[in-house]
C-alpha cells in the first residue's frame, strides 16, 4: 500500500496487484494511530470474501467469491476496539457477466489496483461488543 496524497485531513491510498485491503487498511491504521475515519474505495479485486449477518444466528454466513470482480464500491469506518483499530466494511463488486454482489468486506485481495479515499475524524470512534447481537457495535 502506498500513499499517493495526504493533506491534513485525507489520504488516498493505493493498494496494488496481490495486496490485501483489510489487513492494509488496520496496519495503516495502526502504524498511524488513526482513532477514527470514514473511507471509500473502488477497483478490481480476485478474491473477496464476504458475510451477511444472519439475526436469528448472530453469526455471519460467509462466502468467497475467487474471480475477477469490479469493486464497485468499498465504503466504511475505522474505530477501536480494546486499544486496536477494527474496520465495518461493506463491499458492491461487479462480475464479468455484470451481476453484482455485495455484502459485509471480511477479506479483499486485488488484482489489479484499488483506491481508497480515507477522511480522518476528529475524536476517536469506539466499538464495544454488544452480547444481544454477538457484534461489536460503535459506542455512544
Amino acid at each position: 500500500m502506498q500513499i499517493v496524497l495526504k493533506d491534513s485531513r485525507h489520504y488516498i491510498l493505493r493498494f496494488d496487484k496481490g495486496e490485501e485491503v483489510v489487513a492494509g487498511l488496520l496496519e495503516f491504521a495502526e502504524l498511524n494511530e488513526v482513532k477514527a475515519a470514514a473511507f471509500n474505495g473502488i477497483g478490481a479485486a480476485n478474491y473477496a470474501e464476504l458475510g451477511f449477518f444472519d439475526l436469528e444466528k448472530k453469526t455471519y454466513e460467509k462466502q468467497v467469491f475467487a474471480e475477477e470482480v469490479e469493486i464497485i464500491s468499498l465504503i466504511g469506518n475505522l474505530a477501536v476496539l480494546a486499544g486496536r483499530p477494527v474496520l465495518h466494511v461493506h463491499g458492491s463488486f461487479g462480475r464479468r457477466d455484470f451481476s453484482v454482489v455485495g455484502g459485509h468486506v471480511i477479506g479483499l485481495r486485488v488484482s489489479v489496483t484499488c483506491e481508497i479515499l480515507l477522511t480522518l475524524l476528529d475524536g476517536r470512534l469506539e466499538r464495544r461488543p454488544d452480547s444481544g447481537l454477538n457484534l461489536n457495535l460503535l459506542y455512544v
